[in-house]
């Protein structure tokens, strides 16, 4: 759909710049008087699949509209009046979106209709608990639920890249630093023993080596880091489903997936959601295609109706066994999203005693690296000092 930016006047005579998306020159100017604009410039910027850019994703903050909307509509505000005042704070990318949906409002389509032409800002789980709200009638409840999820998500992506903060700064410092060193300090100390014309030690001939390979074909390095990295990348496209199972046997990673797949299929049987959609839903939040595979896989047996916690062959003991205790207490949504927490916890300890071992590692690992410079210098002044006396 094509992207239209605007100048136009407000009923009161001030200025509104902003962009618009849509169909034609015509009905972007439709849309503007639908919202009491005048337009003085339109110009359109290109067309784009709305949604589609992870840029424009990014500035969307999802969980502080949802929770701001909730807000509003359990205010008694209009829901075609709640999104317009959201609008009116946003900016960019995230103010266009919100535009288009009210549009789509007032022509009057569903807020899961309009929210669904914007797949990569709503995902699939969001726009069908919207769908099971319109239906029920508890709109405001259902955007509430989805904020807290949402915030919760947000709160633990924030707390694992806090606590990756740290060794990354350290090994991009490290790497800086030595990179520095074997570029400019080590090789005019070396250019001294090349001079001298004596035999140097086998630790001090490596590190003249080194350094020659790194000051004259460092650009050959660096081509050659960028094909391992593309090769790696097409690799891993390739295998998705082998990776996929070589990385759910790593306990840390096993139990973010679970922790993932539990916690969303837990909201929406809470959300109202069937067991088979919610199954559909909750596999593609995992993050791993292997695990997504199984849960798919699952879904077609509960369909002929085999119990969930049979079905979920691949899953570890103790989830079957929660799994099936819901399931004979009719407690399911409550049980998946406890052991959810469970697991949430146990990645959170396992993430922080690996950055507890990593923070020593990269130390000692340059700690190593330095001494073996300084040992290689050394070396050879010191078996001249032996020669001179």
């Amino acid at each position: 759909m094509p992207i239209f930016r605007y100048n136009a006047y407000r009923s009161d005579g001030s200025k509104e710049t902003g962009s618009i998306n849509a169909e034609s020159h015509s009905d972007c100017l439709r849309l503007l008087r639908h919202r009491s604009l005048y337009p003085s410039d339109i110009k359109e910027e290109g067309h784009a699949a709305p949604g589609r850019f992870s840029l424009a994703k990014k500035s969307v903050n999802l969980s502080v509209i949802t929770r701001q909307l909730s807000v509003l509509l359990s205010s008694g505000i209009p829901i075609v009046e709640g999104i317009k005042t959201l609008t009116e704070q946003q900016k960019g990318y995230a103010r266009a979106l919100l535009a288009d949906i009210r549009d789509k409002l007032i022509a009057g389509a569903s807020l899961s209709k309009a929210m669904a032409d914007y797949p990569n800002v709503f995902a699939d789980f969001y726009i069908n608990m919207i769908s099971a709200a319109e239906t029920s009638g508890n709109l405001d409840v259902v955007l509430n639920n989805l904020a807290e999820f949402l915030e919760s998500q947000d709160e633990l992506r924030a707390k694992v890249r806090a606590a990756a903060v740290y060794p990354m700064i350290m090994l991009g410092v490290g790497s800086v630093v030595l990179l520095f060193i074997f570029m400019f300090v080590v090789p005019k100390i070396t250019k001294i023993f090349e001079d001298s014309r004596q035999a140097l030690p086998f630790i001090t001939v490596i590190l003249v080596w080194v350094t020659h390979v790194i000051e004259r074909y460092w650009w050959a390095l660096g081509m050659f880091g960028g094909v391992v990295w593309f090769a790696l990348r097409f690799f891993v496209l390739r295998n998705r489903l082998l990776l996929g199972a070589m990385l759910n046997k790593v306990s840390v990673l096993n139990a973010l997936y679970l922790s993932r797949f539990l916690r969303i299929a837990g909201f929406l049987l809470n959300g109202g959601i069937p067991v088979l959609m919610t199954l559909r839903l909750a596999a593609g939040s995992i993050g791993n295609l292997y695990l997504q595979r199984h849960v798919l896989d699952a879904e077609k047996v509960v369909a002929e109706g085999v119990e969930l916690s049979t079905a979920l062959r691949q899953f570890p003991p103790l989830v079957r066994q929660i799994i099936a205790t819901g399931e004979k207490t009719g407690t399911l949504a409550d049980m998946l999203i406890k052991a959810a927490q469970s697991y949430e916890n146990e990645f959170h300890m396992q993430v922080k005693r690996l950055l507890t071992m990593l923070e020593p590692a990269l130390l000692l690992l340059m700690g190593l690296i330095v001494g073996f410079i300084v040992f290689a210098v050394m070396l050879p002044i010191f078996e001249l000092n032996q020669i001179i006396r």
